[in-house]
């Protein structure tokens, strides 16, 4: 029986064919995963399923019986939880009370709003404090939030846009078991991907989109690795590997006994990032990676110790939309950071043609889809936002590049090109800070291995001596 579908969805953007007639069947009990590439539409899917758009044309089924929800709350009405690709929570609001926002046909006070949090965490097995201020949460954190307030708004359908894509194995392994203890209580789950292995450990049903049409589908069992990676995307590139360096360039960013709080603090942490070299930070979420990354990158200042820096240094932040313009055209998001160099300024007055000529070479040569620098920000998929962040940031040779969580919301294509960016980078002597919550990543690229626990560094190796036990051991808070 399914409870929720797409029946022949449509659904075409300015210039983009997002859905072609796109036949999707969520069932309850059962755990379906939603592949593709970036761009292929999978997102705008669970979007229209969720109450935020409509197909054109096509239809939504709900038990059976078409339905047009007027919005994401009118889908909660009718038990459609969403999870989605960017945080839907009020920053300056506490869990308990984005809760109560996110109900306005009803009356909820607050004692009762943090007892049904409590409740619904319970079911899933996570800790969350009600009264805690969104914005002090890290992006894992935040998934894990919006999950716990879909089930304490009474979901039977769980969509789940990359709800792993900020967590480690460990986190997502947990966030797994979670997902089939609720498909056993009969909950209906649609989550994306774009990792294989979560398929393999969690999915009943796989549906691969390419090009806006359902490439694949059918029961996860009746399909191999390869079958999926070439529906999704084709063949794959290499990924230059690098061979560990026993002579690298001087410090070009340095932190000294810092601390600081960005709501998961670290305590006097100290780390010397040299050129040429790619050190891999690894770490459970909410143990100070955030704050790491920012105070790296010179976005916030130590409330104790020092910080150095050598040249210029680059930054993708964690969350892909604070490092972009999401109200501007991809232009402007493409050269935001470079306007006073004089072929794109001169005299206060910008030149757009060399800003738009600048842009168009820069998505061409990042991949970034549709290659139109005229289209407005959000209209790229989340990946696509995320090769142009990248893309623009490692573009110009900086002497330091803090990149936090640079492959996540990426198709294995996607993210193994920016692996390989990052090694070119690191061959023309920029010096790189790898925050990742992706072990498999970091060994792949770093050249040393920094591991995070408790907003203390509690181990470092060469990348060359990596050891998956000793990660677990070490982020769990053991010794090295």
């Amino acid at each position: 029986m399914t409870v929720l579908e797409l029946c022949s969805a449509s659904r075409r953007f300015p210039r983009v064919q997002a859905l072609d007639r796109v036949d999707l069947a969520v069932r309850p009990g059962e755990v379906h995963a939603l592949l593709g590439e970036n761009g292929a539409g999978k997102s705008t899917a669970i979007r229209i399923l969720a109450g935020l758009d409509h197909p054109d044309p096509g239809e939504v089924r709900l038990d059976g019986r078409a339905v047009r929800f007027a919005s994401r709350t009118d889908a909660l009405r009718h038990g459609i939880g969403l999870v989605p690709q960017t945080e839907s929570l009020v920053g300056e609001l506490t869990l308990a009370e984005n809760l109560a926002l996110a109900e306005p046909h009803r009356v909820v006070r607050r004692r009762a709003a943090s007892r049904r949090l409590r409740e619904a965490a319970t079911t899933v097995g996570v800790a969350v404090d009600p009264d805690v201020r969104t914005r002090d949460l890290g992006r894992g954190q935040r998934q894990l939030a919006e999950l716990v307030l879909a089930l304490a708004q009474d979901a039977r359908v769980l969509l789940l846009d990359e709800p792993t894509a900020a967590l480690g194995p460990y986190e997502t392994r947990d966030m797994f078991t979670r997902l089939r203890a609720l498909a056993a209580a009969g909950v209906a789950v649609l989550f994306i991907t774009h990792r294989l292995a979560e398929v393999r450990a969690v999915a009943d049903t796989v549906t691969v989109l390419a090009h806006g049409r359902v490439a694949w589908s059918g029961a996860g069992s009746d399909v191999d690795d390869a079958t999926l990676i070439r529906t999704m995307v084709g063949d794959l590139p290499d990924t230059p590997t690098r061979e560990p360096r026993t002579a690298i360039g001087a410090p070009v960013l340095r932190l000294a006994a810092v601390s600081a709080d960005c709501g998961d603090p670290i305590h006097d942490l100290s780390l010397d990032v040299h050129a040429g070299e790619v050190v891999g930070v690894l770490g459970v979420a909410g143990n100070g990676q955030r704050a790491l990354a920012e105070v790296a990158a010179g976005r916030v200042r130590p409330a104790g110790g020092t910080r150095t820096e050598t040249g210029s240094v680059a930054y993708v932040p964690e969350t892909r939309l604070d490092g972009l313009l999401p109200g501007r055209a991809v232009r402007w998001s493409a050269v935001v950071s470079r306007l006073r160099e004089p072929r794109f300024a001169r005299r206060g007055v910008v030149d757009r043609g060399a800003v738009t000529r600048f842009a168009t070479d820069l998505l061409a040569r990042h991949d970034v889809r549709p290659p139109d620098p005229g289209l407005p920000v959000l209209t790229l998929s989340g990946g696509n936002q995320q090769k142009l962040l990248v893309g623009r940031e490692l573009d110009n040779g900086p002497a330091a590049a803090v990149l936090h969580g640079p492959t996540q919301g990426l198709d294995v294509r996607s993210a193994k090109e920016i692996l390989s960016e990052i090694a070119r980078a690191a061959a023309g002597g920029t010096g790189v800070l790898l925050v990742s919550a992706d072990p498999g990543e970091v060994r792949e690229v770093a050249d040393r291995v920094v591991v995070l626990s408790g907003g203390r560094v509690v181990g470092e190796f060469p990348a060359a001596d990596f050891d998956d036990a000793l990660v677990r051991r070490l982020t769990a808070g053991g010794d090295e």
